[in-house]
């Protein structure tokens, strides 16, 4: 190239005919030689190249560069540019300078395996479950900081903490454990503390099966399980519960150990009965919020939320599918991946970012490319609230995922606990699983889910999307024959753990998948492995003693995140700010990965 358009910064039109550089070489040269030679250039040199003249700078912009690019380093394979994205070399710079792959912290503040990780919506704390017992609070910052700890061991004699989430509003906490070296009292419970009363324990209740977790149900109502075992009948009920935080300011004086409240039992308002005849139980509860709009039916938004969707992204946003609102359990079979050919793949994975319902509209999914806020109206007023929760035929084969819808009604009825769901003058020997207390009960009429559908495989972890559309799950795929004549099979897993993805506009598989993390557990005591989605990434635990990093658009791997062993139990992004991330352990360590960018605002790279 001529020396003078180096060092001038001036295009080769620029420089007179009788130059020695000879620049009639550059300006007859056609711009197809030019992508040609700057194909074979790394992002560094083809972003240096740019700078040095107009033609240059034309030519390296080309998008077929940075698509190539991409492609080659990440693996990207027949990929469209995703809505809303501007360019591929935007997206080039979005995966390689601001994507959290980089350790930044190791914190060592547990004294056990780490479990669990959650964010507060605003992004400015986190919170860790362990099964030291304790949990702890972080604040988000540089350096990351302790704000509040409490032993549950201590003050609940919990034997661990495993599971966290603040509500919408980032006011209360709510925290679960289970209790396991006391034979006489294995329940879990849930306890809600109170941030702006300096973390304080407001209400203590029990909960069966312990696995449910534990959701809000909105800022002020949270819901728990109680698990019944008729003696007589051989069934297994589940009664999921709601409870109502008190409104208001919460007096409390004194030192928290002398005002810690009772253990409540009995005393929420039962909004579905679950019964089995497998012993099957069911565990990850879930609450997805469903905006409706008085008589027009279910739709996504409310007038005011759907304005504000529209502004930013003009296009009609079409009416929630009825199919979750049905009365009659519908049961769907989910295809799994080998079921479809590459063509299929390819059609499923372009379904994924559009809607779909019984009258065959099809259109772009907005939501997927503009995450809104929702009004105070829509997240907490006039909503319809879809309970989801995985079971199974198999007393220990968790494989199915189950819908119910709780309208609005039901959530009006004063709280208290409700007798409607029982069979006037029936009873039946029950025994309490927590505390293997057996009594005398009402038999409880059971409900059918909305809908079941079946995946093929033992669910280890669940989350929704940020717009409450899409619900990526874990799941391990049964390999080997399945006898499902017999209801106490438990069918082998595969090691390959695969993270699915469910509309629930359709409640079908996209058939989009993501994949490359580990499960090694047999298939009667599962781990749960917890996983985090973001606006652009998708990443997971695994048994293999690292975390998982991918590209939610392209499903490709970014990063692993190692430690030193065991399973890496949940990952979390930071919903302020994806560039953000946390990995938690059976190292007992908390590691925080970030961008290149948000290292480089700290002056670490």
């Amino acid at each position: 190239m001529p020396l003078h358009c180096v060092e001038d910064r001036r295009s080769p039109t620029e420089i007179e005919e009788d130059d020695d550089s000879c620049p009639s070489i550059w300006q007859q040269c056609p711009d197809s030689i030019l992508l040609h030679i700057f194909s074979f250039l790394e992002a560094k040199h083809l972003t240096a190249s740019s700078q040095t003249c107009k033609d240059w700078n034309r030519v390296t912009n080309d998008e077929s560069l940075w698509k190539s690019l991409l492609c080659v380093k990440w693996g990207v394979k027949n990929q469209k540019l995703p809505p809303s994205k501007e360019s591929w070399r935007a997206e080039y710079k979005r995966l390689d300078f601001h994507t959290p792959i980089h350790l930044s912290e190791t914190l060592t503040d547990h004294d056990d395996e780490v479990l669990h990780v959650s964010f507060s919506h605003d992004g400015k704390l986190f919170c860790t479950t362990s099964k030291d017992a304790t949990i702890k609070v972080w604040n988000v910052g540089d350096p990351t900081m302790i704000k509040h700890s409490k032993n549950f061991r201590d003050l609940l004699s919990w034997d661990f903490t495993q599971f966290s989430c603040f509500n919408q509003i980032d006011t209360l906490l709510l925290v679960s454990s289970v209790k396991t070296t006391d034979f006489m009292d294995r329940r879990g419970y849930v306890a809600i503390i109170s941030l702006p009363h300096d973390f304080r324990i407001i209400r203590v209740v029990s909960m069966d099966p312990s696995q449910l977790f534990g959701s809000w149900l909105d800022n002020s109502t949270f819901l728990g399980g109680c698990l019944e075992i008729s003696l007589d009948r051989f069934t297994t009920t589940v009664q999921i519960e709601s409870f109502d935080v008190p409104d208001g300011a919460i007096e409390i004086k004194g030192e928290e150990s002398e005002n810690l409240p009772e253990v409540e039992e009995g005393t929420g308002r039962n909004l579905f009965t679950f019964c089995s005849e497998t012993a099957s139980l069911i565990k990850f509860l879930t609450v997805a919020h469903i905006p409706v709009n008085g008589d027009k039916g279910p739709q996504l938004y409310c007038d005011k939320c759907a304005s504000q969707e529209r502004d930013s992204n003009p296009r009609k946003i079409p009416k929630r599918d009825q199919t979750l609102f049905t009365s009659d359990i519908e049961t769907h079979s989910v295809q799994s991946p080998c079921d479809l050919d590459e063509n299929e793949t390819d059609k499923n994975e372009n379904a994924s970012c559009s809607y779909s319902s019984t009258s065959a509209i099809k259109e772009n999914n907005s939501l997927y490319r503009n995450h809104i806020s929702l009004c105070n109206e829509c997240q907490n007023g006039n909503v319809s609230r879809n309970l989801i929760f995985v079971t199974g035929e198999f007393a220990v084969a968790l494989h199915q995922l189950g819908f119910k819808n709780v309208s609005p009604a039901v959530l009006d009825l004063p709280m208290s606990p409700s007798d409607e769901s029982v069979q006037e003058g029936e009873s039946h020997m029950v025994v309490n699983f927590s505390n293997n207390d057996i009594t005398l009960r009402p038999i409880r009429i059971s409900d059918k889910p909305d809908n079941l559908l079946d995946l093929f495989g033992h669910v280890t972890g669940l989350t929704l999307s940020n717009d409450h559309r899409y619900l990526f799950l874990n799941c391990r795929p049964w390999i080997g024959k399945v006898d499902r004549t017999d209801p106490w099979a438990t069918p082998d897993l595969s090691p390959s753990i695969e993270i699915r993805v469910i509309d629930l506009c359709t409640l079908q598989d996209t058939g989009r998948r993501y994949q490359g993390h580990k499960g090694y557990s047999p298939s009667t005591m599962c781990c749960f492995v917890f996983l985090d989605v973001s606006p652009d990434y998708v990443g997971s635990g695994s048994e293999d003693a690292k975390g998982y990093l991918w590209d939610k658009h392209y499903s490709v791997n970014l990063a692993t995140f190692e430690h030193s062993f065991g399973v890496v139990n949940a990952v979390g992004f930071n919903p302020a700010n994806q560039e953000y991330l946390v990995t938690v352990s059976d190292d007992c360590t908390i590691k925080i990965w970030r961008s290149k960018a948000l290292m480089k605002d700290f002056g670490r790279v």
